[in-house]
């Protein structure tokens, strides 16, 4: 309902403004995988292919500079069998972003955005580090591990911070996602900051701080607090970074939203949870079109409980085919501690993957 309502008002600004819409510009991106399981043994040999992320864009502009941007997002899921229903896929679309982006109202490179609004932390880290094509082991690590959503309703405003230090934003969102897979989450607010005055270095910042309203005030907090390295030379394939994280959740919204590779913490049921992780990697070319990425992500789930820890090493060689179409072969595993979680065990995998932009 909220989202109908946002799109409604989205259409009467719009309409009110038609006679200043210029060319529509349309892009995309299909992402295909052809994958042979290693780990865990049971599946060794079986071969997938499946459509990761199928993303469509409309960018419209409106008079003196303000924009209207609505991003569709189509993806394969694969549902793994239980005891009494087979494996299946399922392809999906949701809206990915849809806000309108306000420019005129404000002097100088200041903007405010209002609607299904991305993550200023993620939409950055696959700015620079472009390899979500890989599939949901190579996101970025509060996306695949469900600390954070990609995108969410809410407003942000962004701006340029003082002296050419860099950029910052604020946002309020409603903390449920776009698909508002936390239905039982309340607002949460972030500050993200990106220094790039130390070129070729870029530090990030970002805090999270919200609330999920069904467990209780003493341990209903949320929080995220990260902090990135990243070396990016200009003209240069080259990308050495280090990103860390730490966490805090209920334990029961950890269960419920399958955190963290859906991690047991049951016995710690009604208590906070501390978590800690981060993800180290670096890409260099090997010749004009090629290059290699090497990727190792570590996460403690809860801090302070024993055997709950993951790593995943990712290893990929990427071949830029033409100018919109980039290939890579990519193995992968993911270790588990023993007492992970019920069922979990080591993964890994080979694949052949694509990225094709229109």
């Amino acid at each position: 309902m909220k989202k109908l309502i946002l799109s409604s008002m989205l259409s009467i600004f719009v309409g009110g403004q038609a006679w200043a819409l210029s060319d529509i510009e349309i892009s995309g991106e299909a992402d295909l995988n052809a994958l042979v399981h290693l780990l865990p043994t049971g599946q060794a040999g079986e071969t997938n292919f499946r459509v990761p992320s199928l993303l469509l864009n409309f960018s419209v502009p409106l008079k003196e500079g303000n924009l209207l941007y609505v991003s569709f997002e189509g993806a394969q899921k694969l549902k793994e069998a239980t005891a009494t229903t087979a494996a299946s896929d399922s392809f999906s679309v949701n809206t990915r972003e849809a806000y309108l982006e306000l420019v005129s109202i404000f002097e100088g490179a200041s903007s405010l955005r209002m609607g299904v609004i991305p993550d200023s932390w993620l939409e950055s880290h696959y700015e620079d580090v472009n390899y979500r094509f890989l599939g949901e082991t190579a996101w970025g690590i509060t996306e695949k591990w469900k600390y954070q959503h990609y995108s969410d309703l809410g407003l942000e405003f962004m701006s340029e911070m003082p002296w050419d230090l860099g950029e910052w934003s604020l946002s309020v969102v409603n903390g449920e996602g776009r698909k508002q897979d936390n239905s039982r989450a309340q607002k949460e607010g972030s500050l993200f900051l990106r220094f790039t005055s130390m070129n070729p270095v870029v530090l990030s910042l970002q805090y999270i701080h919200g609330t999920y309203e069904a467990y209780g005030d003493d341990v209903g907090a949320k929080e995220r607090i990260q902090a990135s390295f990243l070396y990016k030379p200009e003209d240069s394939k080259t990308r050495i970074g280090i990103e860390l994280l730490d966490t805090h959740d209920p334990a029961d919204a950890i269960t419920d939203y399958e955190m963290a590779d859906s991690v047991d913490v049951s016995a710690l049921a009604g208590q906070a949870v501390h978590g800690f992780g981060g993800s180290a990697y670096t890409i260099f070319g090997m010749g004009p079109k090629g290059e290699l990425m090497l990727r190792y992500d570590y996460l403690d789930a809860a801090v302070g409980e024993s055997d709950k820890t993951m790593q995943t090493g990712i290893l990929s060689f990427a071949y830029q085919v033409t100018e919109d179409v980039k290939t890579a072969l990519a193995v992968d595993h993911t270790w588990y501690a023993q007492d992970y979680g019920k069922g979990i065990r080591d993964a890994s995998k080979v694949e052949l993957a694509a990225q094709v932009l229109f």
